[in-house]
C-alpha cells in the first residue's frame, strides 16, 4: 500500500512537469503599439540619415502614421524603409514627414498674400485668414461683400507658389 501511494505521488509529480506550455512559452503576445512606436524611435535615432530629424512614429491599429520634419526626400523615404523594417508588411505606413523646402514655401505664401490682402484697398478691412499645405491655400472668414471675397480669392491665385484655393470665405454682415 505505501509503495502504491508513492507510485502514484511519483507519477503526479512527473505527469505535471511533463505539460506541453508553460505561462512564458505560449503564444507570444504581440508587444504593445507604445513598445513598437519606442522601437521605431530608436531606430531612426540611430540611422545616419533620419538621427538629425525629429520623426515621431504613432501607431493605431494597423495604421503607422510618421509625423516630423526633414531636409531631403531620401531622408523621408529611409525613415519610411527604417519604420517598414521594425513593423513588417502586415501595418500600413503613412508617411507625412514634411520637407523643410515645403514649410518654407507654405510659410512664404501666407506672409505674401497676408501683406497683399492687408494693402489691397477692397480687402485691407476684411478679416481673412490665410492658410497653406504644400501650396495649397486655404481662405477662411467673414467678408462684408462678394468683391471682397472674388478680390482675395483672385489675389491668392496670383501669389506665386500657390498650386491652388480653396476659398471658404463666408459674406455677411
Amino acid at each position: 500500500m505505501k509503495r502504491l501511494i508513492l507510485l502514484f505521488l511519483f507519477i503526479a509529480f512527473v505527469g505535471s512537469g511533463c505539460s506541453t506550455t508553460h505561462p512564458k512559452e505560449r503564444a507570444g503576445v504581440a508587444p504593445s503599439n507604445k513598445a513598437i512606436e519606442a522601437q521605431v524611435r530608436a531606430k531612426l535615432k540611430s540611422d545616419p540619415l533620419t538621427a538629425p530629424w525629429e520623426i515621431t512614429p504613432h501607431i493605431e491599429g494597423n495604421n503607422v502614421t510618421l509625423t516630423g520634419l526633414v531636409e531631403k526626400e531620401e531622408e523621408r523615404r529611409r525613415a519610411e524603409d527604417v519604420t517598414r523594417q521594425i513593423v513588417g508588411e502586415l501595418r500600413k505606413v503613412n508617411n507625412q514627414i514634411v520637407l523643410t523646402d515645403e514649410v518654407v514655401l507654405d510659410k512664404s505664401i501666407i506672409a505674401k498674400l497676408s501683406t497683399e490682402l492687408i494693402t489691397n484697398p477692397v480687402t485691407r478691412l476684411a478679416n481673412i485668414e490665410v492658410q497653406s499645405n504644400k501650396g495649397v491655400v486655404k481662405l477662411n472668414g467673414l467678408v462684408k461683400t462678394d468683391e471682397q471675397k472674388r478680390e482675395a480669392e483672385r489675389l491668392a491665385t496670383t501669389t506665386a507658389g500657390v498650386k491652388s484655393v480653396e476659398n471658404n470665405l463666408r459674406v455677411g454682415g
